[in-house]
């Protein structure tokens, strides 16, 4: 096996920039050469938070093919970082060389020239002469900013949430990097791969406590990649509460590795359910190795919050017509990510999606996408919990991960019910009942 198998998907949603006429050698090839160096000290990386921005960091941009050299002291580990094992931050770390994506190492050498640098929060760096950015940030909003523009404060939170955004910022960047140094099919493509020097993401959830979730019964529809992104974020949040049952039928294949956050090299061959369960055992009640809808009408009575992290539109609406209370539907096209949420009697997935739209059969990926899609998937989730939920202004979410220092790179919008809805949900129905002329 080798990198090429493991980055097809990465490598063709690089085609949304780079010409056909540069081979797929060449991309993953610029993708596995490029050399980065992630750099905390100890007062960085012995809380939670900051050793979940280091795991993560590490994570996404292994799932690139990219070779990542560690320049931090031996500390133990705060709580677990699935799909990682040991005791030790460093040494979790350095034994998953290699096992997100083959050629992609991990190690702790000395004599790493690094293309680009990450540093955790406040901690001194020496001059490597490579662009360098700190990853900062509190409880629930991450932040990078290239050295020298301000005084970055060192990670003092435990809860998570923050600095997983602050990680899947830093790690665009690495990608954008990436792709400079590729030939691109036209000048109109080099806004979007520009450098962010500054960036940030506030969920905005101050107020909502940082203990004691209880989700209650959670069905996932979905073990892949925006599900198990979002099973990666809540399996670290303190003393969650979760009695989560999941549908898939699907086994883990090579080119799911540069996205799955919870899979190894491993697991390949294995029904992802399985893989699941065994990374996030304390919030896996049940699983259905079968797609949701294949006919056993008791065994698909849904719970009352459901999530799907599908991108296959009939799949959300089979789904939605099962009326469950409350509905999260995480989704990704290319470099974007929609996440919408609907409550019963509100317009559902099929108002916001009425006519399906089939890809091709081998979809294009990359590690961020799929794991801001799972993120806000959580934090949703989270959300809706306290009772705290988004309001209906704020139902569809369309964001855009490659230049988060941009105004509109989150547009949120309602979801208005349409008398064409294909679900034929509640809301929809009240529209034709109350209209004679469409009725």
């Amino acid at each position: 096996m080798n990198g090429l198998q493991n980055l097809d998907r990465t490598i063709l949603l690089c085609r949304d920039y780079v010409p056909d006429g540069v081979t797929n050698y060449r991309i993953c090839e610029r993708l596995q050469t490029r050399q980065t160096l992630c750099i905390a000290d100890r007062r960085n990386i012995s809380t939670h938070a900051g050793q979940t921005a280091l795991v993560t960091l590490v994570s996404l941009l292994s799932r690139m093919g990219m070779q990542v050299a560690l320049d931090i002291p031996e500390v133990n580990l705060v709580s677990a970082q699935p799909p990682l094992q040991g005791s030790s931050l460093g040494a979790a770390l350095v034994g998953a060389n290699e096992a997100f994506v083959a050629s992609a190492t991990i190690n702790t050498r000395t004599d790493f020239r690094p293309d680009i640098i990450f540093a955790l929060g406040d901690t001194p760096i020496e001059d490597y002469r490579a662009p360098c950015w700190r990853l900062t940030g509190d409880e629930w909003s991450g932040r990078i900013e290239m050295d020298g523009l301000g005084e970055p404060p060192a990670w003092t939170a435990e809860f998570p949430m923050g600095s997983m955004a602050s990680a899947a910022l830093a790690a665009t960047e690495a990608f954008k990097a990436a792709l400079r140094g590729l030939p691109l099919r036209s000048l109109a493509c080099q806004p979007f791969l520009r450098e962010s020097r500054s960036a940030s993401w506030d969920f905005g959830l101050s107020s909502i406590p940082m203990a004691g979730f209880d989700l209650g019964e959670v069905d996932f529809v979905s073990a892949g990649a925006i599900s198990q992104a979002a099973l990666y974020a809540l399996v670290r949040i303190p003393k969650i509460q979760i009695r989560a049952r999941i549908f898939e039928h699907d086994v883990t294949e090579a080119s799911n590795l540069n996205r799955n956050m919870l899979t190894l090299r491993e697991d390949i061959g294995h029904a992802k359910v399985r893989v699941v369960a065994r990374r996030c055992p304390e919030l896996i009640a049940g699983t259905i190795p079968a797609r949701y809808g294949n006919g056993d009408v008791e065994l698909e009575k849904l719970a009352p919050r459901v999530v799907v992290g599908v991108d296959d539109i009939p799949s959300r609406w089979q789904v939605q017509r099962r009326q469950p209370a409350w509905l999260v539907v995480g989704g990704t096209s290319h470099f974007n990510v929609s996440s919408s949420i609907h409550s019963l009697g509100e317009a559902c997935s099929g108002c916001l999606h009425p006519i399906d739209e089939p890809g091709p059969n081998v979809i294009p990926t990359v590690s961020f996408v799929s794991f801001w899609a799972g993120l806000i998937t959580a934090t949703r989730l989270l959300m809706e919990a306290t009772g705290k939920p988004h309001s209906l202004r704020k139902q569809h979410l369309w964001l855009s991960p490659l230049r988060m220092d941009l105004p509109r790179a989150a547009m949120w919008s309602p979801v208005p019910p349409r008398r064409d809805c294909p679900v034929k949900c509640l809301a929809s129905r009240s529209l034709t009942e109350t209209d004679p002329i469409a009725a």
